[in-house]
Order: structure tokens, then C-alpha cells, then sequence
């Protein structure tokens, strides 16, 4: 007998700061039935979640929690009250079949574990507005219990990619990279995860890098990664971080990787060419050894066409972008938490030993009901 399927609407804010993607989906968790319709919210006040990162990286959790935080996380929790009210206005014949809402929340500190101590996470946003606005459980905090135990909390997305790939009928090799302020990958073959880590930076640092420089939030089309030269002892010394010699699976915070510092002397353009190069070096190096027949591209820096060129010049297979196999590479992590929360409805696992390095497989996130 089958399992019950759910619609459920997935919010997922990213570290790259810019809002809220929303996105309905139906499963039950195990299948994907359909997608609906999706939505992006931005933030108008970025500077305060910046200025609660700013707290919370001299905090690192020690001694009494900064007062900004809670400043921050009631803006967050209305900021997603605001993008499910305007999906649901939007789109009424999925509003009244909602059953369930999956909200990652801002992730604001990750730390990840040690040989000697277990990692800490924060990611802001309380689900119980949610829940009580829209008259349906809502499920948030997903990566705490993980990280509780040991593991990575990080990435919590594969086990949506192997629902993506049976759906689409994938068989092979396949890595599924996502590329939001961090970047990650999921190593699939025929159809099953098998491992999963994150690969170090995303779009982060040359998102920071382009607000630094000319004021804008991105660097738009490539455009002025294309036109720089790369500086390759910068990416060298990069790569020797501690980060890229510990072993996978492994987590990252944005801001495992503020190397602006060390690129005063760069122009804007070698600048960004520097950061784009230094983003798909580190995929690479982690993607080659499982040596897929596909890499499937998500997330924001798909849309970067220096780092898809990179990439391509670094990887020897096929490199896709996700709407070339039917995927929606924008909404896909909003779908995922909604996929998600349906799993934690279930008592479903999340996260895997091969995965976040959890233990054993165990099921997440806290849920609350109207």
C-alpha cells in the first residue's frame, strides 16, 4: 500500500542573503508526484541579518547569545510569513490543499564538529508563526538533531536529489553540485546516493566581493569574471585551508571563506576571475575522484557562465545545468525542505553516516502544529 502524499511548500532562505524562494511540491517523501508553483521573496533589510552574522561570528557560541539575533529572527520569521502569504494569494487552488510547511530557516553560525567536539548550528526562524498563521504543521530546525550526534548537519539535500534522479530516470554516475553562498555535492549511481559533502565555497565570496567593489549583489552574467585574469598562487594558497584536508563528508560556514583580505592588490575583474576560478577548483577537486559520467549544476551559480566554463575546463564529463534535465535549479532547495518536512511528518531519515556523517540514519527537524 502506498504511502499518504502530501503538498507541502518548502522556504528556503540561502546564505547568499537576497530572500526567501518558496515552492510547493507533492510526495510523500519517498516520491515526487508533481511540482507546483514556486515564488521569490527579497529581504529589504539585509543589513541587519548581516549585522546578526557579524555578532554571531565573534560569538561562536560562547557565553550569552548577542540581543541581535532575536532582533533578526523575528524579521526573518515575517519576512516568511510575507513569502507564504504571497504564494498562497497567488496561487489558492495549492494554498487549500497545503498540508505541511518545511522552513530551513537563516543559517547565521555553522560551526562545524571536531575529532574532539561536536559542531554547533544556528539557523533562525521559529515555526510556530507559521504554523499558527496558516493552520498547518510546520517543520523547522533540521539540522540541530544531526549536529547533536556528531554530525555535519550538512548537506541535508541528497536524499531529495536520489528522489530527482529516479524521477527523471537517471542511471549512471551522477553528481548533483549546488552552488549557493557554499557549494555541495551529491555522488549518485542508479539512482542511490552514495555520498555526499560540502565542497567548500559557492557564490559567497564573489558575491561579497562584487558588493565590495562596484556595490552590486553579484556578478551578473560572468561578466566581470570573464573579463579578469586568474591569480593562481592566490587559489593555491586557498586550497591549502584546513577545510580542504579534512575528509568528506564535511561542512562549511560562508564564512569559512573570507579571503577577500588576502586580494587588496586585485583589480575588480582579476578579482572576480580569482574567486570564480578558486569556486570550481574546489568542486572539482572533490567531484573528480568519484569520476561521474554527469555533473548536474543548481543553485545560483549555474546562472554564472565563468564558473560553468571553469568547471567544464576542470571536469572531464558532461557538465549539465539542471533545467536541461527537467529540474527547476532555483526552487530545487525550496522543494527540498518541503520534500523534507513531509519525511520528518513520517519519521523518515534526513541524514546518513555517508551524508552528514550522522551515526546512523535518523529523521529530523522540530515540528509544530496549529
Amino acid at each position: 500500500m502506498s504511502a499518504k502524499s502530501y503538498i507541502a511548500l518548502g522556504l528556503m532562505s540561502g546564505t547568499s542573503l537576497d530572500g526567501v524562494d518558496a515552492a510547493f511540491i507533492e510526495t510523500d517523501g519517498e516520491q515526487i508526484y508533481s511540482f507546483g508553483p514556486k515564488h521569490f521573496h527579497s529581504f529589504q533589510q539585509t543589513h541587519l541579518i548581516k549585522e546578526s552574522i557579524e555578532a554571531a561570528l565573534k560569538w561562536r557560541f560562547d557565553g550569552p547569545a548577542p540581543n541581535i539575533l532575536s532582533q533578526a529572527e523575528d524579521y526573518i520569521d515575517r519576512e516568511h510569513e510575507r513569502a507564504v502569504s504571497r504564494i498562497c494569494s497567488q496561487h489558492p487552488d495549492w494554498a487549500k490543499r497545503m498540508e505541511v510547511i518545511g522552513y530551513h530557516g537563516q543559517t547565521i553560525l555553522h560551526v562545524p564538529p571536531t575529532k574532539s567536539e561536536t559542531g554547533r548550528t544556528l539557523q533562525l526562524g521559529q515555526g510556530r508563526r507559521l504554523a499558527t498563521i496558516f493552520n498547518v504543521p510546520c517543520v523547522y530546525d533540521f539540522r540541530s538533531a544531526d549536529v547533536a550526534v556528531g554530525g555535519q548537519g550538512a548537506p541535508l539535500a541528497p536524499i531529495y536529489h536520489e528522489a530527482l534522479c529516479q524521477m527523471s530516470f537517471l542511471t549512471g554516475r551522477i553528481a548533483v553540485v549546488n552552488i549557493g553562498g557554499v557549494s555541495n555535492v551529491t555522488f549518485v549511481e542508479d539512482g542511490k546516493p552514495l555520498r555526499a559533502t560540502d565542497c567548500g565555497p559557492g557564490n559567497g565570496p564573489l558575491d561579497s566581493w562584487m558588493e565590495l567593489r562596484t556595490g552590486e549583489a553579484l556578478d551578473k552574467d560572468g561578466r566581470l569574471a570573464w573579463a579578469g585574469q586568474v591569480d593562481h598562487g592566490l587559489i593555491e594558497k586557498w586550497l591549502r585551508k584546513r577545510f580542504f584536508k579534512r575528509p568528506i563528508p564535511r561542512s562549511a560556514d560562508r564564512y569559512d571563506f573570507d579571503v577577500i583580505r588576502d586580494m587588496k592588490s586585485l583589480s575588480n575583474e582579476d578579482g572576480a576571475a580569482t574567486l570564480a576560478a578558486f569556486t570550481a577548483q574546489a568542486i572539482a577537486s572533490d567531484v573528480t575522484p568519484f569520476d561521474p559520467q554527469t555533473v548536474i549544476i543548481c543553485g545560483g551559480g549555474g546562472h554564472n557562465p565563468a564558473i560553468m566554463g571553469m568547471l567544464r575546463a576542470h571536469l572531464s564529463c558532461s557538465v549539465k545545468t539542471a533545467a536541461s534535465v527537467g529540474w527547476d535549479g532555483d526552487a530545487l532547495e525550496a522543494q527540498a525542505f518541503g520534500y523534507l518536512a513531509v519525511r520528518a511528518l513520517r519519521g523518515l531519515p534526513i541524514s546518513f553516516p555517508g551524508i552528514t556523517g550522522a551515526p546512523s540514519p535518523m529523521t529530523g527537524g522540530v515540528v509544530v502544529r496549529p
